[in-house]
């Protein structure tokens, strides 16, 4: 944090987070590779939380590109600093189990690339899809299994916050696809399809190959979370982007799941 003014903005914009009970988890308490496996994961959080600020910031601008409703956009350009807020709280989890683990990424490229090609509308529907109706709506479901089976007062605590900022995160995408939806073609819906499909694909090694778990640290098990996220998908991702014309390939998202 740089501190002064641009943090306490920050706090009067979403207050709570210093009330919450941190210093309060002894990582000895637990089994070495419990909190080896929480310490991962939880590291991975931030990553997350960080890359979901930089999708939600791409797609406020696409946003304002396309000339979507200003109340639309503003809400999606707040959702930013709903993330960073959630950047903040899990990596003072992290320090609280111990440390990050050694983690690569390359912030160089952390941006998606949606079609340069494609009209400012499509450009927006692409991220609002990748980013929200997909991305958001699986993140939802996973925290709040883990807020559920966590009896640590900090982590619980925790994770509550996160489950009830990412709800709206997931809404503003079907938002978007009912203003524009007399504005998308036919062939438009179509490669909305062949996306949402491959954005699908980036996640489906979560629930086919589900690591470890250790719930009361946040980590789900794995027989839990494959059940749930295939759930997700076929009810909080492929029903609603039906409803909005967007169908994708049966076979290969059967596949997938």
């Amino acid at each position: 944090m740089l501190g002064g003014w641009t943090e306490r903005r920050m706090r009067r914009r979403r207050a709570g987070i210093d009330d919450l009970p941190w210093n309060t988890i002894d990582p000895s308490r637990f089994m070495a590779d419990d909190v080896a496996l929480a310490r991962g994961m939880w590291t991975n959080g931030i990553f997350t939380e960080y890359a979901s600020a930089t999708a939600f910031s791409q797609l406020a601008t696409a946003l304002l590109e396309c000339g979507a409703p200003v109340d639309l956009t503003a809400a999606c350009a707040d959702i930013v600093v709903d993330e960073m807020t959630h950047v903040e709280m899990v990596t003072r989890v992290v320090v609280e189990l111990g440390g990050p683990v050694p983690y690569e990424m390359d912030l160089d490229r952390i941006t998606q690339l949606p079609d340069a090609g494609a009209t400012p509308l499509m450009r927006a529907a692409e991220l609002a899809l990748t980013t929200s109706c997909i991305g958001e709506a699986l993140s939802v479901p996973a925290l709040r299994q883990s807020c559920s089976t966590s009896n640590i007062p900090l982590l619980h605590a925790v994770l509550d916050r996160l489950v009830r900022d990412e709800g709206p995160h997931a809404q503003l995408g079907i938002q978007f696809l009912a203003w524009s939806s007399d504005r998308l073609t036919r062939g438009d819906r179509a490669r909305l399809a062949e996306i949402a499909l491959e954005a699908i694909s980036v996640y489906a090694p979560l629930w086919q190959h589900p690591a470890k778990s250790a719930p009361e640290l946040g980590v789900t098990n794995h027989d839990e979370y494959r059940t749930l996220m295939t759930t997700a998908v076929r009810e909080k991702i492929d029903a609603r982007l039906i409803r909005h014309g967007i169908v994708m390939d049966r076979a290969s998202l059967a596949a997938l799941l």
